[in-house]
């Protein structure tokens, strides 16, 4: 086949050429995913079906090409049996992940064509990008998930007698009709905006995250909404001091410190989680908590919640996704003015803010000038968010400097804000009402939480983990002596056979408890990551090598991490119960 000039296989010889190339891949026997970013109309692919225990991703962006190929040969037996999967059209990054789900073990090869990348490169690196995008994007979710299963779930739980005097954040759905929300984020161009958001600020609604709070106070702006979403205990720091009138939209993994300060936010609205631990909530609600999208930063989260409550418009500002003019933070932020504390002769801000710029390797990227900033991948991740969700949502970037949000218009706040005195009176007064409504919400009786049935579900819950506890020690104890007779070779086939049985039958029993497996789940995500995805390496060589001393890991392994996570869930809805009874 000739396209264009450009012979897309050998013109002589395509099947020898095809073998010749197959030799070069790795293949060791195990298990092994062979990733193609183009295959021309085929001839690779049958001798990469040969191989045993191999999984074939066909990434091919012209429909015609994989016609001729599918005109060709027949793959129909192996893509039924999985074998073989084709990735093509639209959401390529979607169907991908979905290709590789399961097995996060098996080692990946990139198998650029040749042919095709001559004839049509940018395509072709275009499925390279996405790609590696999406393996990094999974490696940092894995990695985020892992570093703070533990802290979310104890978030939740001491989070629970609070939240249960929150309204729900599907109270604000809608409630912002015909009007505009400002997100005001914490980027280093947040300060520069200041004199811009005070001049217009009675012609819009301002959602900060709580990061810009601090920031925002500094120089007089007050938020109306807060919203809150990181679970680590520092974040409660940016609302220690606040006395203002901003009403807090609050995430049930965010620190559960933020909501015991003296001073501070102290009432809201809560969201919904994806964790199964917030079901202990849902229960006692009169209706829907209300679900916010999120892109693993509290300003998707913001921005997803100002379309939700019907905006006219969105505007972001203070969103850099970069360290713009070589800063990490704005000026003002929490974490800079904490180094009053820390500063020595050693240790200058300078340098932490040196330190915080090369913290994770360093990449460029566009500005909104078109000039150049230097950024990370995390915020590569934040930053193809917004793009990737920017069509169905009215977004308007009015951040001063920093990254370039592809497809998302730009503009400023003269531009957007500056009308006609009639025009600018009625928009004054309109958020003026929907401010007044927010409140009144707030006040709304009765409770939208049952403070009473949350109690009894709690007490419930713990009575069921004291039960359950007893069976997952028993599969502990069972697991351990399965894996020693296994690891010393000392195996009695009668006792062996007898604590299989055992074990068969707790791990039956276990099975059937559905809704303590799902609460208890979030504190064990680095236990299930490596039963299923090989993500840690808490199997030793031998245990890799030896089949059988690896299934018994894995088991011992999930019931270490089940018996853990009984006693802390245990522990942390106690002390809830405590508070929650306090409150009643």
């Amino acid at each position: 086949m000739e396209i264009d000039g450009v012979w897309i296989h050998s013109q002589f010889d395509p099947k020898k050429e095809a073998i010749r190339f197959v030799s070069e891949l790795p293949h060791d026997g195990t298990e092994r995913i062979y990733l193609l970013f183009g295959a021309g109309i085929g001839y690779i692919i049958p001798y990469l079906l040969e191989r045993q225990k191999v999984t074939i991703l066909w990434m091919e962006p012209f429909p015609f090409l994989i016609l001729e190929a599918l005109r060709k040969f027949d793959f129909s037996e192996f893509f039924l049996s999985g074998k073989l999967v084709l990735i093509t059209g639209d959401n390529l990054e979607d169907q991908l992940s979905e290709a590789v789900k399961g097995k996060g073990t098996h080692p990946i090869s990139f198998v650029p064509h040749r042919g095709s990348w001559q004839w049509k490169e940018t395509e072709y690196l275009r499925l390279k990008l996405i790609a590696e995008q999406m393996f990094h994007k999974k490696d940092v979710n894995l990695a985020t998930l892992t570093r703070f299963e533990k802290i979310w779930a104890k978030n939740i739980c001491y989070n629970l007698p609070e939240l249960s005097k929150f309204r729900p954040v599907s109270d604000l759905f809608g409630i912002a009709n015909g009007i505009k929300v400002v997100i005001a984020c914490a980027g280093p161009s947040l300060s520069e905006s200041i004199p811009e958001l005070t001049s217009y600020r009675d012609q819009f609604l301002l959602l900060a995250v709580d990061t810009a709070v601090p920031i925002l106070t500094l120089f007089g702006v007050d938020p109306d909404l807060i919203y809150s979403v990181d679970p680590q205990a520092l974040n409660s720091q940016y609302l220690e001091d606040y006395t203002g009138d901003g009403i807090l939209i609050f995430d049930p993994t965010s620190t559960y410190l933020s909501l015991r300060l003296d001073k501070g936010p102290n009432k809201g609205f809560v969201t919904s989680s994806p964790f199964p631990l917030i079901q202990l909530l849902e229960k006692t609600a009169s209706d829907e908590i209300g679900s916010v999208p999120f892109g693993g930063s509290v300003s998707t989260n913001a921005a997803s919640l100002g379309t939700l409550m019907g905006a006219n418009k969105v505007y972001l500002v203070g969103q850099d996704l970069s360290f713009t003019k070589g800063l990490a933070h704005s000026k003002g932020a929490v974490l800079e003015e904490r180094l009053n504390y820390l500063e020595s002769r050693k240790f200058r801000r300078e340098k932490h803010n040196y330190k915080q710029l090369f913290a994770l390797p360093q990449k460029q990227v566009l500005g909104i000038e078109n000039e150049t900033y230097i950024t990370n991948e995390k915020m590569l991740i934040f930053k193809k968010w917004f793009e990737d969700h920017t069509k169905e949502n009215p977004w308007t970037n009015l951040t001063k400097f920093g990254a370039k949000l592809e497809g998302m218009d730009h503009s400023n706040f003269q531009k957007e804000f500056l009308l006609d005195p009639k025009e600018t009176m009625l928009e004054k007064e309109l958020v003026c009402s929907v401010k007044a409504l927010i409140q009144s919400k707030l006040s709304e009786h009765p409770n939208f939480f049952d403070r009473i049935l949350l109690t009894k579900d709690i007490q419930n819950t713990i009575s069921s983990l004291k039960d359950f506890g007893i069976l997952v020690k028993q599969g502990l104890i069972v697991s351990q002596r399965i894996y020693q007779q296994i690891q010393k070779n000392q195996i009695n086939p009668k006792t062996f056979s007898e604590d299989i049985k055992l074990m068969d039958g707790i791990d039956e029993q276990v099975s059937q408890k559905k809704g303590l497996n799902e609460i208890l789940s979030l504190g064990i995500q680095r236990v299930i990551l490596t039963i299923t995805e090989g993500y840690d390496d808490h199997l030793s060589l031998e245990e890799k090598e030896n089949a059988q001393l690896g299934v018994a890991k894995k088991s011992l392994l999930l019931y270490e991490g089940l018996y853990e996570s009984v006693q802390n869930t245990k522990r942390m809805l106690t002390k809830s119960l405590y508070r929650l009874q306090l409150i009643i």
